[in-house]
């Protein structure tokens, strides 16, 4: 599970930091694309940045802050999912697989994050990733830790996706090349 550490800044108005790490050009940016599930976040749209390192392996850092109630037996958790209408630097498009990354536990300011996930191998470089933020059942969550335990295994396919019954919560797109 991953929460917000105490390093963060606390104030008023920022209390997840994200304006300081936004304005202070620490190559921490908005997603291009964000699209968030309207009947989730009526009052309060949910906000992202992320950062992805520049190495042949980019690890992608993100950071958010939702205001959401979790239903009893759901677990917030983040997912990723290569585009496959993206290259690699050998031409390889991306899987448009979806591998679920971990649970997320949002602090009592709604301030997540998830820091430095590497893609998975080098030459990765030039896939864009789009992430997930999903309310699943926790029996689906505790699927999801041990499938990831699994030699060779290789993430859902789409039509797998569709019967684990996910509730997409925000949905943003990281690319690794800028």
């Amino acid at each position: 599970m991953l929460t917000l550490d105490d390093e963060k800044t606390s104030s008023l108005g920022d209390p997840c930091d994200l304006d300081r790490l936004e304005a202070a050009g620490e190559l921490w940016v908005r997603p291009p694309a964000q699209r968030s599930n309207s009947k989730l976040f009526a009052d309060k749209k949910p906000r992202v940045l992320t950062k992805v390192s520049q190495d042949q392996n980019p690890a992608i850092s993100v950071r958010g802050q939702v205001s959401l109630t979790i239903p009893a037996g759901q677990v917030l958790y983040l997912v990723r999912q290569p585009d496959r209408n993206t290259k690699d630097q050998f031409g390889n498009p991306g899987s448009n697989q979806y591998y679920p990354a971990t649970t997320v536990t949002p602090d009592s300011d709604g301030c997540w994050e998830d820091n430095n996930r590497s893609l998975g191998y080098d030459g990765q470089k030039g896939i864009t990733e789009v992430y997930y933020l999903s309310l699943v059942g926790q029996t689906q969550a505790d699927k999801f830790a041990k499938d990831r335990e699994v030699d060779e295994w290789d993430g859902y396919n789409n039509a797998q996706w569709q019967d684990v019954g996910v509730i997409d919560v925000l949905e943003f797109r990281v690319p690794t090349v800028t």
